[in-house]
């Protein structure tokens, strides 16, 4: 009797791992999640994310935690501006950290977020040698 249930249980699982697999199979390479930037479709030009997601705390006397994730779209045919940027990272987030880090969470809670990514925008473009960045998204902003 315990035999005939755990062959019984052992070939229905045969049979979801086999229809699981025939899924995956006819899904493969159909994905329903449409491209994060329309610029990744383009092969001249890619997403520079290498920032990651900062921690910043702010000026308050008992500091909150800001979180920002930056993102901007580069050349990827102008290999000397993209070696500034990749040498850059640390810079880059040196200048988010020391601007955002300067307001409090009452500050920042009035600020417009297009008002912050001008001005990282304006602060990245100041020092870039060998090209300017365009176009600046903030892809994630809380405060904690």
């Amino acid at each position: 009797m315990v035999f005939r249930i755990l062959l019984i249980i052992a070939g229905m699982l045969v049979l979801v791992i086999m229809a699981g697999t025939i899924y995956g199979l006819a899904k493969r390479g159909k994905s329903a999640v449409p491209p994060l930037f329309p610029a990744e479709i383009s092969g001249a030009e890619s997403i520079f994310s290498n920032l990651g997601t900062m921690r910043i705390p702010t000026a308050d006397p008992d500091p909150e935690t800001l979180v920002i994730s930056i993102a901007f779209p580069y050349s990827k045919s102008d290999r000397p501006f993209s070696e500034e940027l990749a040498s850059r990272i640390s810079w880059f987030k040196t200048v988010t950290t020391d601007y955002l880090g300067a307001f409090t969470g009452e500050e920042l809670s009035a600020m417009d977020e297009s008002t912050i990514n001008n001005e990282l925008l304006s602060r990245f473009n100041s020092d870039l040698r060998l090209g300017q960045i365009k176009e600046l998204y903030i892809l994630e902003f809380m405060r904690l």
